[in-house]
């Protein structure tokens, strides 16, 4: 008897899926950036994204307690869900450019990225389109849309000086991660006690040096361009008064 077929990592499903994704993702950022100029607007429209982003986490969660037959998973129990779910909090509560965003835009970048190019739990049933594995697919995708959408509209200003709420949020994540592990019996928790890549060096520790390390050179080369951004067209200015 053959195996019975599931869904793969980069499989033909997963790839129809990255297609279709990157398509609304690039078409609509670009419509965003061109199209929207009132603050009000922009505001709006990221509240609106982070309800969408809160009904694809309640949904992804109630689908993953229901497949793991426990309601103990409705709790996040990962990076990716726990940020998703303060994600669309703060989208919803926080004003532009808040301190939370600061470290939740970082996580839901990079998690977002990984999971959507890496979705290790796609072998959980015979269907890409099983509640578990699509909803997880769509908030991945919808915390990575939101993060890139908030920096580059200018939502969210990359900074130096609040870049210290990413590593103190990065420890509160695995604080709250321990706390499921020790106090609710969960067998593991923000990927504490397992690598991110199945037989890899890709733990915990060696992931969140590689993420600070990486957000940090990113946030230096933000800050870099805006400057020179900024001087070039100081000089111009100058320029322009002076004849």
């Amino acid at each position: 008897m053959p195996e019975p077929y599931t869904p793969r990592v980069f499989g033909w499903e997963h790839l129809i899926y990255l297609f279709l994704f990157f398509a609304v993702f690039a078409g609509t950022i670009v419509a965003i950036k061109l199209k929207v100029k009132k603050e009000k607007t922009l505001d709006i429209l990221i509240k609106c994204l982070g309800g969408f982003l809160l009904v694809l986490i309640i949904w992804n969660r109630i689908s993953i307690a229901i497949h793991k037959h426990s309601a103990w998973f409705l709790i996040p129990d990962s990076f990716c869900g726990l940020s998703s779910l303060c994600l669309a909090i703060c989208a919803l509560a926080c004003k532009r450019d808040a301190l939370p965003f600061h470290c939740l835009c970082y996580i839901s970048f990079w998690g977002g990225a990984i999971v959507t190019f890496y979705p290790d739990f796609l072998g959980q049933a015979s269907s890409f389109m099983y509640h578990a594995t699509i909803s997880g697919m769509l908030h991945h995708g919808a915390a990575l849309y939101i993060s890139v959408l908030m920096i580059i509209t200018g939502y969210v200003k990359p900074s130096l000086k609040k870049f210290y709420a990413f590593p103190i949020g990065l420890c509160f994540f695995m604080c709250f991660g321990i706390f499921l592990i020790d106090a609710l019996g969960f067998e593991t928790a923000m990927f504490i006690g397992k690598p991110l890549i199945p037989n890899t060096y890709l733990t915990w520790y060696v992931m969140s040096v590689l993420l600070i390390g990486g957000t940090l050179a990113g946030v230096c080369i933000y800050e870099y361009v805006l400057k020179k951004r900024k001087c070039k067209i100081n000089c111009v200015k100058e320029n322009t008064a002076d004849s």
